[in-house]
């Protein structure tokens, strides 16, 4: 006896189809990201490691003099500190997606900030025309963020670039090799770098962190570029500004 599927039960089979299709294609994805993390974390490593490599079996089966034994060390200290540079920045990254990371507000000066971190860069290319502002944030985030900016306008830019702050926003201006008007929003994405093109140097993890940071702030990074011509990367801090003068 042959059993008739009813109307009912053919567009549940049909519902169950649509569900495990949608789980198929989230899985694909997850596949992806894992591919992808794989990919720009092998990328990214295997440089340092070889050089660190490189020098340690250097000094251990050469007769060096001190001096460039120095200059040896000195370099492996380097790229130690890009390695942890850049587990810090996975872990930031991670803390943030998964929504683990509270900011702390306080108030402090902004221009007084971006002073300091500009005098730790140590570069001359760095023009400021900044505006007295103190605002309420978490201190620490906004330098990350900050700092990522000026690093990427020092990197792409043999120019010198301008660093803006008013009441209304922060801004970092080069003049360098500027993005295709169809790449300003993949830039911010995770590891877009790797698969992409050159912007940004730790993993294409930098926009990324500096976007999710300033959503925690009720703000956003803003991106205006032409290409051969420049970028200018920043942000608003009308609702952070708590006095300026």
């Amino acid at each position: 006896m042959i059993k008739i599927i009813k109307t009912k039960e053919i567009e549940e089979l049909k519902e169950e189809i649509k569900k495990l299709k949608k789980e198929n294609k989230k899985l694909k994805i997850i596949n992806s990201y894992k591919d992808e993390l794989i990919s720009a974390i092998s990328h990214e490593f295997k440089n340092p490691i070889s050089i660190i490599n490189g020098y340690i079996e250097t000094i251990l089966n050469s007769n060096l003099d001190p001096k460039t034994q120095e200059k040896f060390l000195k370099k492996i200290l380097k790229n130690t500190t890009r390695l942890s540079e850049l587990i810090d920045r996975l872990y930031l990254i991670t803390k943030l997606e998964n929504e683990k990371l509270k900011p702390k507000f306080t108030e402090f000066e902004l221009d007084s900030l971006i002073r300091e971190l500009v005098e730790s860069f140590n570069d001359e290319r760095i023009e400021l025309n900044l505006t007295p502002v103190t605002i309420k944030a978490d201190k620490k985030l906004i330098e990350i963020v900050i700092a990522n900016l000026i690093s990427n306008a020092l990197k792409y830019s043999k120019k010198q670039i301008k660093i803006n702050l008013t009441s209304e926003k922060v801004e970092v201006t080069d003049y360098g090799v500027g993005i295709d008007e169809d790449k300003i929003e993949l830039i911010k994405q995770k590891f877009y770098r790797i698969a992409k093109n050159d912007w940004d140097n730790s993993l294409g993890l930098g926009l990324a962190i500096a976007e999710k940071i300033l959503q925690l702030h009720n703000t956003s990074l803003k991106i205006q570029s032409k290409k051969n011509r420049g970028s200018t990367f920043g942000f608003e801090i009308k609702n952070l500004v708590t006095s300026k003068s």
